[in-house]
């Protein structure tokens, strides 16, 4: 339907204000010393810190806001704003512990949170769904992260507050005006090796009613980086083939206010990834099974949003697009969706509900002609905060739906956060969450060569708990602060009706695992301090993922209670950085535990990874600009993401962006 277009304008609108979690202000804290000198004739004391809340928002708040037991992971804009050129694949993995199962650099990107699948978690830009209909997940190399502005990484069941396929979790993506008057963009230009160059161009105008935002971006990449090949006798080092990539897209906002306070906003997306197939290891000098693979993807929508006292409400219509062609094979899909929400917000409560109605149609050669799909979905959330109890928070939330030729299970969800413990510049919360999740069968499951409607939805049932510390200080005398926030979280997840493709005879048909349990735990600190003139940071996260199936389809299957494929037990990730005016170096460290195979006693090896940089601020011509310089894998380290799929060596990259 869309094939060889280029961009595509719709003249839609959308909304995305996000009024945020409740007002708050801690105190300045103020410690006594003996020997300071008492400049003022009221005493000092050592105040609390104090929650003030606002009472009422005039604005729809995001779902995270009633998650209020799990953990969400908010980007900092200093690193978002420093990982401009990279996609998201490459920000998961070196900012989280969670693992991201990758088929090259710049290849197939797929995220996998608490050892469930890539179709287990919702990625999602404003609100609207990344993933290709047809196939249930997102390729995460394909999405670049100079078009956002915010970045929430959900850990956990949240089906409820994000819908359908949020078993494992959910990214949410995000761009909001600044409102900043008058013209401001910036130009980004960045190389790196194997013949890597990026390029982005931002051009914003605004006003006090209206505002443009209009970003494009471009990259490419030869990838011809060298390995050992491990197929061969003696390990030979080889250079990659096949394994180059053009991509570019570009996006357009359009914001505008009305006097009551409403917003109307225009939104789209368009990407183009044209890319090489890497070949696995064994058939690098094999020309003859070089492919390539094209994928174009649009977003496009227009919502509407506003306030009257209590009550806000929002509405939107989007329209998505994805194409893919792989040699004569290509799989389209259209996408329709409308939606509306509305939220009664009052001093100790607030109650937010909506609906939404998809249409979905399919075009591929392995798919009937007559394959459509409609869905639709209703929700309930509810967050409550007892006067009676200030430190403690309860939220609940409900989602129900129905899809063409599928059951849709009911997703309930229950959260609570007490918080015992806030005062002298500690804060101790603890938290629980119980959720129902569902992901039903994508259409390539249900009707990729033949018709396979007997697949159940999958069903999870997830458990977790954990305990939030906060810490922050000051030393009044010289004017410095240390902080310092950690979590730990606990987590139980069975997973009935898991769907995998098994071989069937000559051909590969989709089946429902009875069961797969995951659990584990997940650990999480960061410290900061100033130190005479210098500011240090460290970080640190790590995952435990023990997901293993405990119910096969026959009961002589060897995998049953072993670690699934590709799922690492042990995930870390480290990062330590010391500033000093405008310079800023930093260190960052990753751990990734063994994986096994589709063979439970084949096993890949753990690997390290080491990357060191140095970013750089200043003030050209009036403007500000930074200089990004990153050396990746200094100790070289051989390793394989995916077994006889070469990884990089030691590389490098040199990023510029100038802001006006």
């Amino acid at each position: 339907m869309y094939r060889g277009i280029s961009f595509i304008v719709f003249y839609f609108a959308s909304i995305a204000i996000l009024a945020g979690a409740p007002a708050s202000a801690q105190s300045l804290f103020i410690f006594k010393d003996e020997k300071a000198p008492i400049i003022d004739s009221v005493k000092t004391y050592n105040l609390d810190s104090v929650i003030i809340n606002s009472g009422i928002r005039r604005s729809i708040v995001p779902n995270s806001s009633f998650a209020v037991g799990s953990n969400i992971i908010r980007a900092s804009q200093e690193i978002l704003s420093q990982m401009k050129t990279n996609s998201l694949a490459d920000f998961i993995k070196e900012q989280s512990a969670i693992y991201i199962k990758e088929y090259g650099r710049g290849a197939g990107s797929y995220l996998s949170v608490r050892g469930t699948s890539s179709s287990h978690t919702t990625v999602a830009w404003n609100g609207m769904s990344l993933s290709v209909p047809t196939l249930g997940q997102t390729n995460l190399s394909h999405v670049p992260i100079y078009f956002f502005d915010k970045l929430d990484i959900h850990i956990g069941g949240s089906s409820a507050l994000y819908g359908d396929g949020s078993i494992g979790g959910s990214l949410q993506l995000k761009t909001a005006p600044t409102w900043e008057k008058g013209y401001s963009g910036d130009v980004l230009v960045s190389l790196g090796s194997y013949s890597t160059l990026y390029t982005g161009a931002t051009l914003r105008y605004s006003n006090n009613t209206t505002e443009s935002r209009t970003s494009l971006f471009y990259t490419s990449a030869k990838n011809n980086y060298s390995f050992l090949n491990n197929t061969k006798p003696g390990l030979p080092k080889e250079y990659l083939n096949n394994s180059g990539y053009l991509n570019g897209g570009v996006l357009q906002e359009l914001y505008r206010k009305f006097k009551d306070s409403s917003l109307l906003v225009f939104n789209l997306w368009y990407l183009s990834f044209d890319r090489e197939i890497q070949p696995s290891v064994s058939l690098n000098d094999r020309p003859e099974t070089f492919a390539s693979i094209l994928d174009r993807n649009l977003r496009a929508s227009l919502s509407y949003s506003g306030s009257s006292s209590l009550l806000s409400y929002s509405a939107r219509a989007s329209f998505a697009n994805d194409y893919e062609r792989y040699k004569e094979d290509v799989i389209e899909a259209s996408k329709v969706l409308g939606s509306a929400e509305a939220q009664l917000t009052s001093t100790q409560f607030i109650l937010k509900g909506g609906g939404s109605y998809e249409y979905i149609a399919p075009s591929a050669k392995s798919f009937a002609h007559s394959v459509q799909e409609n869905r639709g979905y209703l929700f309930f959330l509810a967050r409550y905060n007892p006067y009676f109890i200030s430190n403690l928070v309860v939220s609940a939330g409900a989602r129900a739906g129905w899809v063409t030729n599928s059951e849709v299970p009911f997703m309930p969800s229950l959260d609570i956060k007490f918080t015992p413990i806030r005062n002298q510049g500690h804060s101790l919360s603890l938290k629980a969450s119980l959720s129902r999740n569902s992901k039903v069968p994508s259409l390539n499951d249900r009707y990729w060569g033949g018709t396979h409607t007997y697949l159940k939805s999958e069903k999870s049932f997830t458990a977790e708990a954990g305990v939030n510390y906060s810490w922050f200080g000051m030393n009044n005398h010289i004017g410095q602060s240390s902080s310092f926030t950690g979590y730990l979280t606990f987590y139980r997840s069975e997973v009935n009706n898991w769907i995998r493709w098994l071989p069937a005879g000559q051909v590969w048909r989709p089946q429902n695992i009875p069961e797969v349990l995951s659990q584990g735990a997940e650990l999480g600190v960061n410290y900061k301090k100033e130190f005479v003139e210098w500011k240090l940071g460290a970080s640190l996260n790590y995952s435990y993922t023990n997901v293993r199936m405990i119910r096969g389809l026959w009961s002589e299957d060897p995998s049953i209670d072993e670690q699934l494929a590709f799922q690492p037990k042990h995930s870390l990730r480290s990062s330590f950085t010391a500033s000093k005016d405008a310079i800023t170096g930093f260190i960052n460290l990753s751990y990734t535990g063994e994986r096994t195979t589709l063979d439970i006693y084949d096993i890949l090896k753990p690997y390290f990874l080491v990357d060191v940089g140095v970013a750089l601020k200043g003030v050209l011509g009036g403007n500000r600009y930074s200089l990004n310089i990153a050396l990746k894998n200094i100790t070289n380290e051989h390793y394989e993401n995916i077994k006889f799929y070469a990884m990089p060596g030691r590389n490098w990259q040199v990023a510029l962006r100038y802001f006006f």
